[in-house]
């Protein structure tokens, strides 16, 4: 009955209340105790409770079912970029470790994001010679910043104006003769104060309490009018803070291809990390909120979450053909 009103409330409503955004982003978790009921209803031979939870079988098996398909993976045949995005975490105490682990990767362009002002002013040095060409913003609203590094070189560099702090980074990239947009993002974290005292002072009473996605979705409001007049082919990564099971997830999607939805397997999750946040560490990640995102002009060939590497969050790995088209731009 409860599966029954949540659905009807997600299709009347979407995102519209705080309660139901909060109850979106953690959908697939709501059908989890089917997982233990149908067993056990049919270890003891009970028909009814079977035939009341054909349904919700049926509709988490269509909704989620697809995300486990093997992809066909596609064959390049222009160029491709390898392109990686992490949240570095802003209480990160050991960044060397990100950086031996980023040039292992050797991807071609790598978006970071929450860098501490300690480690990264104006640049990493350390991977200068990988990545000669850094592109580094300070975050004056907290406790990191986001920095974009390209093996190509980066011809333009800015800030978009989202109305809400804080703001991505975009950067036009010459990838042997192609120009690309790259966007580096880190929106808004959709927490305010606590409406309740929390019973236990954690960050999960935190967010369930002071859940407010009203600035978030500003930015994404204003992102995506502001990529409807991008002249370039775009990428747009990072940290959306945004679950890929939201409602407000579907208006994304609605403008721009999700890589990981079309080349990765599984649900992708990427925040918290347990081990981390001090969970049990054979936990997963409950909820995707880290995304490479692309515009026509790009196809995705693989996608996959490498392990953990001292974040809270896990990173994402991406290879993409750019269209033979985009030289012409």
């Amino acid at each position: 009955m409860l599966l029954v009103i949540y659905l009807l409330l997600r299709v009347l409503f979407g995102d519209r209340f705080w309660w139901l955004s909060l109850l979106n982003t953690f959908a697939h978790l709501l059908f989890l105790p089917l997982l233990l009921f149908v067993p056990l209803a049919l270890l003891i031979r009970t028909r009814q409770p079977i035939l009341r939870m054909l349904p919700f079988m049926l509709i988490g098996g269509l909704w989620f079912g697809p995300y486990f398909l093997p992809k066909n993976l596609l064959t390049p045949t222009g160029s491709v970029i390898r392109v990686l995005t992490l949240n570095v975490w802003g209480n990160n105490n050991d960044l060397s470790r990100i950086e031996t682990w980023v040039r292992g990767v050797n991807a071609d362009i790598v978006l970071l994001q929450e860098i501490s002002p300690a480690y990264a002013t104006d640049s990493l040095p350390n991977l200068i010679d990988l990545y000669p060409y850094q592109f580094s913003q300070p975050d004056s609203t907290r406790w990191g910043g986001i920095i974009t590094l390209s093996r190509y070189p980066i011809i333009e560099n800015d800030y978009v104006d989202l109305q809400v702090l804080p703001e991505p980074q975009r950067s036009v990239i010459d990838v042997n003769g192609q120009r690309i947009a790259v966007y580096n993002v880190h929106l808004a974290w959709p927490v305010s104060e606590p409406r309740l005292p929390p019973p236990v002072d954690s960050l999960y009473w935190r967010v369930a309490l002071g859940f407010d996605d009203r600035s978030r979705n500003q930015q994404i409001t204003n992102l995506l009018d502001h990529l409807k007049k991008e002249p370039y082919p775009y990428l747009v990564g990072g940290d959306f803070n945004t679950s890929d099971q939201s409602a407000t997830y579907n208006r994304i999607a609605a403008q721009m291809h999700d890589s990981f939805r079309e080349a990765g397997v599984g649900f992708g999750a990427s925040w918290p990390v347990s081990a981390v946040r001090g969970l049990p560490a054979f936990l997963p990640p409950l909820i995707r909120i880290d995304y490479l995102w692309h515009s026509e002009g790009f196809r995705t060939l693989k996608a996959h979450q490498p392990q953990p590497v001292g974040s809270d969050h896990l990173p994402l790995q991406v290879e993409l053909e750019i269209s033979a088209a985009n030289s012409s731009q």
